[in-house]
C-alpha cells in the first residue's frame, strides 16, 4: 500500500496525518508514505521529528482581501499540479488524502486526472475553501464535527461510487495518540525536572500553534508579571516569537518537544482555536482558556466551544494582560468550573477518528483487488 498525504501551510493538518500515518504503520507494516506539503510552512520541521518522508511543491493561496500575491497564485498552482504530476506517476500511490491546506488543491486535482482514489478530511467547524473546491473529487470526505455532515453533498461526486456505500462521514478529528497515553508518578516526576516546574503552584500551559501567535504572546507579557505571583507557566512562543520575560515560573521553548508530558503536568491551558489543539484538549479533558485568531475560521471554532460551554472563549480584541490575568486567577480557583469545562470538552467529538479514517483509508486501498476476485 502506497499512500500522498498533503496538507500543510500551518501545523493544524499535519497533525491529523501524522496521527493516520502511524495508525496505517501499525496496521500495516508494509505500508509506504510521502508526505506532500509547503516549502515554507512548519510541516517538514514536524514531520522530521517522526522521520516520516516530505517534499515541498508550489502552492497559490487564494486571500480574500486584495493583495498582489493573488495575481501569482494561479501561476503557483500550475507550479504545483506540474510537480504533483511528476511525483504521482514516479511514487505510484493508491490514495491521496488530503487534510486541509491550499497545497492539497494540485496535489488533488493531479490525483483525479490520475485516476488515483482521493479522501479529503475537514477538520473545522466552517468547511474551508480548499475543501469545497476539492469535494467533488474525493471519494470520502471525513469530517470532525456531526453538524458539517451537511456542508458536503453526499452524492456520488465526480468519480462515482456504489449508491450504497456513505461518502461524507463523521468520524471526529484525528489527533497524536500518544498525547493520551498516561505517565507514571516516576515520569511525571521527572518531567517536572524537566520543565523546571515545583509542586507549589498550579501549572499554566500557553500554546500559540505550531507558528506561534504573536499577538497572544503580547498579551501574555503583559499578564506575566501578575499571573507569576500566582502559577508557573510553560509557554510555546513559535519560532523567533520569544518574548523578554525573565522569571523562575515562566518558561519558554519556541516548540515544546514533550507535549505529552507538558500537557499532563498543565493545569488549565490557554491557545488558540485551531482544530488540532482542540481535539487534544477534548482527548486529554483538559480547562481551557481559548483565544480565536480573529478574522478567520477558528470565530466558528470558538463559537462552538461557547455554545456548548467546553471552554472559556475570549475574543482577542476584547483581551489585555490584566484582563488576562484576571480570568487565569477566577478559573485557577473554581474547581467545579474547571470540571464542568473538562467534561463538556470531552463530550465535543468522538475520540476514535484515527481509528475510524485509517480504516477507511485502508478499505478503499483494498477495493481493487477485492474487485478484482470478483471477478475471477
Amino acid at each position: 500500500m502506497r499512500l500522498i498525504f498533503v496538507g500543510g501551510g500551518s501545523g493544524g493538518p499535519i497533525i491529523p496525518l501524522i496521527a493516520v500515518s502511524q495508525r496505517i504503520k501499525k496496521e500495516n507494516k508494509e505500508a509506504k508514505f510521502l508526505f506532500l506539503g509547503t516549502s515554507n510552512g512548519p510541516e517538514k520541521q514536524m514531520l522530521a521529528k517522526y522521520n516520516l518522508p516530505f517534499k515541498s511543491i508550489a502552492a497559490g493561496k487564494w486571500r480574500r482581501y486584495f493583495s498582489f500575491l493573488n495575481i501569482i497564485a494561479p501561476l503557483m498552482v500550475l507550479v504545483g499540479l506540474v510537480q504533483s504530476f511528476m511525483i504521482l506517476k514516479k511514487f505510484k500511490p493508491d490514495l491521496v488524502f488530503a487534510a486541509g491546506g491550499y497545497v492539497a488543491v494540485p496535489v488533488v486535482f493531479a490525483a483525479w486526472v490520475l485516476r488515483i482514489k482521493i479522501v479529503i478530511h475537514q477538520q473545522d467547524y466552517v468547511p474551508s475553501l480548499t475543501n469545497k473546491i476539492l469535494s467533488p473529487f474525493a471519494e470520502r470526505i471525513t469530517v470532525s464535527f456531526e453538524h458539517s455532515l451537511k456542508d458536503f453533498l453526499s452524492g456520488s461526486g465526480i468519480f462515482g461510487y456504489s449508491k450504497n456505500e456513505q461518502r461524507v462521514i463523521w468520524t471526529g478529528n484525528p489527533f497524536r495518540e500518544e498525547l493520551i497515553n498516561s505517565l507514571s508518578e516516576k515520569e511525571i516526576k521527572k518531567a517536572r525536572g524537566e520543565f523546571n516546574l515545583s509542586e507549589e503552584l498550579p501549572v499554566l500551559l500557553v500554546l500559540g500553534g505550531a507558528t506561534g501567535a504573536a499577538s497572544l504572546n503580547r498579551i501574555l507579557e503583559e499578564a506575566l508579571p501578575e499571573l507569576v505571583k500566582t502559577v508557573q507557566v510553560i509557554h510555546a512562543t513559535g519560532k523567533g516569537k520569544k518574548i523578554d520575560f525573565k522569571h523562575p515560573n515562566y518558561h519558554a521553548f519556541e516548540l515544546i518537544s514533550k507535549m505529552q508530558e507538558a500537557y499532563a503536568l498543565s493545569d488549565i491551558v490557554i491557545s488558540r482555536a485551531g482544530m488540532s489543539t482542540i481535539t487534544e484538549l477534548s482527548a486529554l479533558k483538559k480547562a481551557a482558556i481559548v483565544v480565536p485568531m480573529p478574522d478567520s475560521h477558528q470565530t466558528e471554532n470558538g463559537g462552538v466551544l461557547l455554545i456548548t460551554q467546553a471552554a472559556l472563549v475570549v475574543p482577542q480584541e476584547t483581551l489585555n494582560g490584566e484582563r488576562l490575568s484576571m480570568i487565569v486567577k477566577k478559573l485557577i480557583y473554581d474547581w467545579d468550573y474547571q470540571q464542568s469545562l473538562r467534561e463538556n470538552i470531552h463530550r465535543l467529538m468522538p475520540h476514535n477518528a484515527t481509528e475510524k479514517i485509517s480504516k477507511i483509508i485502508m478499505d478503499l486501498c483494498k477495493k481493487p483487488e477485492k474487485e478484482k476476485n470478483k471477478k475471477q
